[in-house]
């Protein structure tokens, strides 16, 4: 007779394996509930960060602050003030705006010489003159070969987004005429050049600086860029020991950083000046440990006068209350009496 099938009243190795493999040590509450939740590991960059302490965030705002109260890039003796704006220059203007764009959008004059042989076009390709300035849009024939020869840093390299101002002392409308000769000599070229970056060139679409080519090389711009740079360093330190999110990295830290390097070197503004003196200068330009300094002398002496005007605040009150008693007690003898 064939033997009767025995029913397995243990569950198998792989059915315990699927219920015991969710997590050794938890109950089934436990597993189901971080199971629902949908934990996710973390990141390996949040492992290496601490957790949140708010004395770091609260300490670079209170530095921020502290240099905002304390420092004044404005006290400049009258003799020493440098025009920071233009005649007629409103107030607020001079104080918001004319940081950034005060002597900014010059251009660099250069004298090139071009040599063109017979039959050679000179190869610039330049927009309608607006004015005296063309701007150069390409470059080709002799002027290609000239800048062959040259190191690729020479100043002698004659670059798109350079202004042509004149061609063998030809401008204007005589301008496009001098361009297109062929014939053999040495070509002298006036060029004028910006002060941007060459990898920012493609923001002149003219021959003459436009508002954000006038922002951008401005010395304001420049110096506001590189103090905020030196904030945020240290604003990203903070903020790296912290543990807060990336979040307040660019509103908290960085902003605060921007703030501060505008209050160094926005322009002052002063009506009460006698004739020959700007309205408008600019403010003192000082490295950052030199404004903590300057900062920490201020306070310093703040806190001098604060516990002076307190002594005889002080004084004051008990040399009061005691003519006060002085008072009562004369008053007292003339009523005994």
């Amino acid at each position: 007779s064939s033997p009767r099938p025995v029913l397995c009243l243990v569950p198998k190795p792989c059915e315990m394996g699927k219920k015991n493999s969710a997590e050794p040590g938890k109950g089934d509450n436990e597993v189901e509930k971080s199971n629902a939740q949908g934990e996710k590991p973390e990141t390996l960059f949040a492992r290496m960060r601490p957790r949140r302490r708010v004395i770091f965030f609260i300490g670079f705002v209170g530095f921020c602050v502290w240099i905002l109260a304390f420092y004044n890039p404005c006290k400049i003796e009258t003799k020493s003030r440098k025009d920071c704006g233009y005649s007629g220059i409103s107030p607020s203007y001079c104080i918001t705006g004319s940081c950034f764009t005060s002597r900014g959008g010059k251009l660099e004059k250069l004298k090139v010489k071009v040599e063109r042989k017979k039959g050679t076009k000179l190869g610039l390709e330049v927009s309608d003159a607006k004015g005296d300035l063309a701007l150069i849009q390409g470059i080709s024939g002799a002027v290609q070969q000239h800048n062959d020869q040259l190191p690729a840093d020479s100043l002698q390299r004659i670059r798109v987004g350079d202004a042509v101002a004149k061609v063998d002392g030809a401008s204007g409308k005589s301008l496009a005429e001098a361009l297109s000769r062929t014939s053999e000599k040495i070509v002298e070229i006036d060029v004028r050049r910006s002060s941007l970056p060459s990898f920012l060139l493609w923001l002149r679409s003219s021959a003459k600086p436009g508002t954000i080519e006038t922002i951008l090389t401005a010395p304001g711009f420049k110096r506001w860029s590189y103090l905020t740079t030196q904030l945020g360093t240290l604003g990203f330190s903070c903020w790296l020991l912290s543990g807060y999110g990336t979040a307040s990295l660019p509103v908290w830290y960085f902003g605060f950083s921007a703030a501060v390097a505008y209050k160094l070197v926005r322009c002052c503004h002063d009506e009460s000046v006698p004739g020959g003196v700007p309205h408008c200068y600019r403010p003192v330009e000082e490295e950052l440990p030199k404004v903590v300094e300057q900062a920490w002398a201020a306070s310093y002496a703040f806190a001098l006068k604060t516990v002076d005007q307190w002594k005889s605040f002080s004084q004051e009150i008990i040399a009061a209350s005691s003519g006060q008693k002085k008072d009562k007690k004369r008053k007292k003898k003339d009523t005994s009496s």
